[in-house]
């Protein structure tokens, strides 16, 4: 029984729509911290950016990486929960009213209403029926009849259905937390870098040291910049080919803000590069006097000619504190502890030393590669499917009222011929709007009643 009433509880809870505020404005609060704050940093750039306090709070509550932390992925279920239980609850009651029908018109009523219309018609009783059907069909809706022997009773109505549509706005919610928590569960956000002439499928996740391996290669062909006459890149474009069991499967020119996608997987072009491939460098004994020269390959050791020393180029950075590109070097003389030092490629100055030798670097092949943000959304037809259903709901929510007609016709007295005629209406939306349009109707019907008849209007 404790059970049972525990469960009870936790049902009530959610048919709350205090809640929903409650848990909308959490959401919305803590979608505004992670939009904000940068995504994704990894621990190194934690460690730049924030203090060691900071750290521990920003990693505790998973604001570095916000979308993708149990708490924000419980949050959006307690949500759906709270969403799917308040139509439940709801549900059925707006349906009972929706199916609901008129089954009398009582004259008395609609006299009373607040727009309200009547006139005498001295046209034949038939007449007028068939006149008052036909003007409100054409103005209004159709006009549904009602039981009646010895007058005419009806109903016109518009917008019935627009009560539904809070459950459609309620859906659309739905599919978007639905389309968030898959691509939260599924997806996947990361970076390659991939050097001209080479291909990879190896995508390092934002944000993680792990790295997604995916279904097919993505090789570089060419990549290319171009720049402003102020040294500012105009646009850098890669030309890939994807992969797939050995066989081309498409090729394609990769722009900024023009993404490639293939198998779910979304290509972005996002930055540029070049790697060392290797250096000719001029090496001077300076105590001999000797000089030498040596190719050195990135990260391998070679022997320098005519000595027992070796030499490799261990780090490369394209510009090094706005100096330009610089590579630390290392030397081992005579199989010892290997010391370096920065060079800097494009300058020579004194500062180029490692060890006994003067260093100069003659020439450096470098390699260009192309840095792209690889993206997998599973949810994101979801979330468009649920945001175009919540502004569709939201429109004929709001601007599309339930608006009804009541008609009432009968014999003015036994035995004459004119007919008394009262109209009301009502709407839950616009009703200024409305109430125009049932003055124009009013109008037309009383002129066109004049016209007919050659009498003026009681």
């Amino acid at each position: 029984m404790q059970k049972k009433g525990f469960l009870q509880g936790i049902y009530q809870k959610l048919t709350s729509p205090k809640l929903t505020v409650v848990i909308f404005l959490v959401l919305a609060a803590a979608s505004v911290v992670g939009t904000l704050m940068p995504q994704g940093l990894s621990e190194a750039e934690l460690q730049r950016h924030y203090g060691q306090r900071a750290i521990w709070f920003l990693t505790t509550f998973g604001l570095n990486d916000l979308y993708h932390a149990g708490w924000f992925r419980f949050l959006l279920l307690f949500l759906c929960a709270n969403l799917v239980v308040c139509t439940i609850e709801r549900l059925p009651k707006t349906l009972k009213v929706y199916r609901r029908r008129e089954e009398q018109v009582d004259p008395g009523k609609l006299a009373k209403c607040s727009l309200n219309c009547q006139f005498i018609s001295n046209l034949p009783q038939n007449e007028t029926e068939a006149w008052l059907i036909s003007i409100i069909s054409e103005e209004f809706g159709i006009l549904q009849r009602l039981d009646g022997v010895d007058h005419l009773a009806g109903v016109a109505e518009n917008g019935r259905w627009s009560p539904l549509m809070v459950y459609v706005v309620h859906l659309g919610v739905l599919l978007v937390l639905c389309g968030s928590l898959v691509g939260s569960l599924f997806g996947f956000k990361g970076f390659m870098n991939i050097l001209e002439g080479e291909s990879t499928n190896e995508v390092m996740l934002e944000g993680s040291d792990r790295g997604l391996n995916l279904p097919f290669q993505v090789r570089c062909d060419k990549f290319d910049v171009s720049y402003y006459d102020n040294g500012m890149p105009r646009e850098f474009r890669s030309d890939l080919t994807l992969i797939r069991d050995g066989k081309e499967v498409t090729k394609r020119v990769l722009r900024v803000n023009d993404p490639l996608t293939y198998d779910g997987i979304t290509f972005y072009q996002a930055s540029y590069g070049a790697i060392l491939n290797d250096a000719e460098v001029e090496l001077t004994d300076r105590e001999s006097g000797a000089v030498r020269w040596v190719i050195i390959p990135f990260r391998k050791w070679v022997d320098i000619p005519g000595t027992r020393d070796r030499a490799q180029i261990l780090r490369f950075e394209e510009n090094f504190r706005h100096l330009g590109p610089a590579m630390v070097l290392l030397i081992s003389q005579a199989g010892g502890e290997p010391s370096g030092s920065l060079i800097l490629i494009e300058k020579d100055f004194h500062g180029n030393r490692v060890e006994n030798y003067n260093v100069k670097v003659l020439h450096a092949t470098r390699i260009p590669f192309t840095g792209l943000q690889v993206k997998r959304d599973p949810g994101v037809w979801l979330v468009w499917l649920g945001f175009a259903l919540m502004l569709v709901g939201i429109g004929l929510t709001y601007y599309v009222g339930h608006r009804r007609l009541w008609l009432w016709a009968a014999a003015d007295m036994p035995g004459k011929v004119g007919t008394r005629i009262i109209i009301a209406g009502r709407t839950n939306r616009n009703e200024i709007s409305f109430e125009r349009k049932f003055k124009r109707l009013c109008d037309r019907m009383q002129a066109e009643l004049r016209q007919e008849s050659g009498e003026g209007t009681p």
